[in-house]
């Protein structure tokens, strides 16, 4: 496959990507200023470190592809001539990026604590609406965390079984 020359837009991406965890990292540790009242239900600050870290990385992994491009454009693997650790960095990021999406569903499905959601949804022409709490929320988060850990086990076993061979 040919490969595909180096992208200023897609570099540009990652390094907003970057600036975006960053941004989260400096309000968790609290270098930018606080608003005056406090959430009624804050989420605990590894929350906060767990998102700026997906987004830093996944800034990062912008930033490499669009150095080093890929095989094709649909492809999400790096170039051949990427140097390897840039490529096992890409596996391992894209990797905790999934794991810290599940974790985040997780934590708001079953996490303790109360959680407030706003959802409504209707059925068009008959007139039939509602709207769902707390339960309906967590159970949505709860099958996408369901969802994530899934597709994070079948994915492991695949490449487990791609190192065997």
């Amino acid at each position: 496959m040919e490969n595909v020359p180096p992208s200023k837009s897609t570099i540009a991406l990652g390094v907003l990507g970057v600036f975006v965890g960053a941004f989260a990292f400096l309000a968790v540790s609290g270098v930018l200023p606080q608003a005056n009242h406090p959430p009624a239900d804050p989420a605990p600050s590894w929350m906060g470190w767990l998102i700026g870290a997906m987004f830093f990385g996944a800034g990062l992994i912008a930033i490499a592809r669009g150095i080093w491009g890929g095989e094709s454009e649909s492809s999400g693997n790096l170039s051949a001539n990427a140097p390897y650790p840039i490529r096992a960095m890409q596996g391992v990021v894209g990797a905790a990026i999934a794991c810290s999406l599940a974790v985040l569903f997780t934590w708001v499905a079953f996490g303790p604590g109360p959680r407030h959601f706003s959802m409504s949804f209707g059925i068009p022409f008959l007139g039939i609406t509602t709207s769902g709490g707390d339960t309906l929320g967590r159970a949505a988060f709860g099958f996408g965390a369901v969802i994530f850990w899934c597709v994070i086990a079948a994915l492991a076993v695949r490449k487990l079984r791609s190192l065997r061979k």
